[in-house]
């Protein structure tokens, strides 16, 4: 390869895909390379969305995170950003091969079920992956993943099939994220305050919908996983086994960082707290680790097909998910932020 591109496993692909840009932009606060942790909080990324579908396997979709990370992120730390879609993979192409011709590698969506190096059935065409060489001659591309410790080599074909799939939750017609880095970060009191508005709004806000798909966003979403869990046995019928299966999937195994993505977030919030000295960042660390934990408790309970035994979890999460996001509100409210 023609650059040295850093890279590291990490516990999902859109924070682990910006932690190697911005190493390799040498983005940081001075010290060591940002953690993932750091670089989901900075994003915003915190996030929630519940929706029911009756008839499929599993019957309903959740997620931790919002579905504007790679987008907010760019706001945050005053980066541009062009994020560029098509139907025509000869452009799309151009796009990826001009950043990687100019130094700078360059991260897209793609299917997982399409990338060969990964051993999955399952479909996600907004995996987001950096492209940071290729060779034509030898129709290959390598690729920087964070479900993969090294630096993965996958075929043109594969890596165009997997850009241009219509696969769940629809098309990503060859997106490619074109961002211009700043030269330095903004001070971390600033990008704090920033990262954390995007937050509590990501989970104030309320809206029927994310992408095509319907549901509730944010504390309803929470409210609405809540009020469904219970009834579950008698919503689902035979149906209950699979239905927790995947809702293990969804808590653990869904490039979730093994807890909903709340384990990031407390990370973040750590982080800053030994930066910046504001009481209310470790209240607000310490609640999110306790939310993680209850997280991969429920998610244990859902691996053994306990579902009587998740209700006390589920009860604890809802209260808990308000508790952190009153306690964001609190650190805005602080003269230091």
């Amino acid at each position: 390869m023609r650059t040295h591109s850093p890279h590291q496993r990490a516990g999902h692909c859109g924070s682990g895909a910006l932690r190697d840009l911005l190493e390799y932009h040498r983005l940081d606060f001075g010290d060591d390379p940002l953690s993932e942790g750091m670089v989901f909080g900075l994003a915003g990324g915190l996030g929630f969305f519940f929706a029911e579908f009756p008839g499929i396997a599993p019957p309903f979709y959740l997620v931790g995170r919002t579905g504007d990370l790679e987008r907010d992120i760019a706001e945050h730390i005053d980066a541009k950003l062009e994020v560029r879609e098509t139907d025509d993979p000869q452009e799309g192409w151009r796009w990826v091969r001009e950043e990687i011709d100019a130094g700078r590698p360059t991260m897209v969506w793609a299917d997982i079920a399409e990338l060969e190096y990964l051993r999955v059935r399952m479909s996600n065409t907004r995996h987001d992956i950096v492209v940071v060489d290729y060779d034509e001659d030898r129709g290959v591309a390598w690729i920087a993943d964070n479900d993969r410790d090294e630096i993965q080599a996958c075929s043109l074909r594969a890596l165009a099939a997997a850009r241009n799939s219509s696969g769940f939750p629809g098309p990503n017609r060859h997106a490619t994220f074109v961002y211009d880095w700043p030269t330095r970060l903004p001070a971390p009191d600033v990008v704090l305050r920033r990262a954390l508005a995007r937050s509590v709004s990501n989970m104030r806000a309320s809206t029927v919908s994310v992408g095509d798909l319907p549901g509730g966003t944010g504390l309803d979403g929470v409210r609405r996983f809540a009020l469904s869990y219970p009834a579950w046995p008698e919503k689902f019928g035979e149906g209950l086994e699979q239905a927790l299966a995947g809702l293990r999937i969804f808590i653990v195994k869904a490039g979730t960082a093994g807890a909903m993505f709340r384990s990031l977030h407390a990370d973040f919030l750590r982080e800053m707290h030994e930066m910046i000295r504001a009481p209310a960042l470790g209240t607000a660390a310490a609640i999110y680790d306790e939310l993680a934990e209850a997280w991969r408790t429920l998610g244990r309970h859902a691996a053994q097909g306990e579902h009587a035994a998740g209700i006390p979890i589920v009860e604890d999460i809802h209260r808990m998910e308000a508790s952190g996001v009153e306690a964001m509100d609190a650190l805005l409210m602080e003269a230091l932020l």
